[in-house]
């Protein structure tokens, strides 16, 4: 249902009245299905969420960075009915309302200056042909500026990454653009990062540090890193001023016998 029940704005009418009498503790905040293929998902979702949120983290009182929360807004039905409809974004940012981490779910009807803006999917091989068609159809309909999706490699295919931007009501491909070394990739206006594949995997690259966005296990190794050259460095110190220490006990005892031998 919710895949058909585009957004729109119904008269005022007694199903529409039920519907906006519920709110986000009154609505469920998950279904409890897993995602369809977690090892292909999981790793660039958190990912995905992760460094978008740190990256946008000075803008938290008024930019919320989620994923796979619940978005309820008022569709339709076949018959022109008004229907509560809902669609749960891998990951997406909403200007307009603080990031808050005891969030239940999006309830936009209760919620006017939410402005979801960006949205991205992760294909499975169950979800690919929805979120390139149905999906689409429902960023579209709610107004989302811009629209990722990356497919994983798999059943021999290569990863593949798309970016949509919303020009009036309809999505179109966002051009490509040439990274400091040479790969293309995909520019986000609302992010201000450029997603591109490395190794099939996807990146967010910060254009302004020249860097890629690290993940969770890349910060930690490098942090790592970081620590034992830290400690590396300071053993050398540490040896290099006992071995000073040496040298000038060994000059102080030489002088002291060159003298002891002069008086005598």
């Amino acid at each position: 249902m919710a895949e058909l029940a585009l957004a729109y704005s119904p008269p005022p009418c007694p199903a529409l009245d039920a519907i906006l009498a519920h709110d986000e503790h009154s609505l469920p905040c998950t279904d409890d299905q897993p995602m369809p293929d977690v090892r292909a998902q999981e790793g660039p979702l958190g990912y995905s969420r992760d460094t978008i949120r740190r990256h946008l983290r000075p803008l938290r009182d008024r930019v919320a960075v989620d994923s796979d929360l619940f978005v309820y807004y008022v569709g339709r039905d076949r018959r022109g009915q008004p229907v509560r409809a809902s669609v749960a974004p891998d990951v997406f940012v909403v200007f307009g309302v603080p990031d808050r981490e005891d969030r239940r779910s999006y309830v936009l009807w209760r919620e006017p200056d939410a402005d979801i803006r960006f949205v991205l999917e992760i294909a499975s091989e169950s979800t690919r042909l929805r979120d390139h068609t149905a999906k689409r159809d429902v960023y579209a309909s709610l107004g989302v500026r811009e629209y990722f999706l990356f497919d994983p490699p798999g059943g021999g295919r290569p990863a593949a990454l798309l970016g949509l931007y919303l020009r009036d009501g309809t999505y179109r491909e966002i051009a490509p653009v040439e990274l400091p070394d040479g790969r293309p990739g995909i520019p986000s206006a609302v992010t201000d990062l450029v997603a591109h594949i490395e190794d099939s995997r996807l990146r967010w690259f910060d254009p302004v540090a020249g860097v890629d966005l690290l993940t969770y296990d890349e910060s930690m190794d490098r942090g790592e890193a970081a620590e034992r050259a830290r400690e590396v460095t300071a053993r050398t110190l540490e040896a290099e001023a006992r071995a000073r220490q040496r040298a000038e006990a060994r000059v102080a005892e030489l002088e002291a016998r060159l003298r002891a031998s002069d008086r005598t």
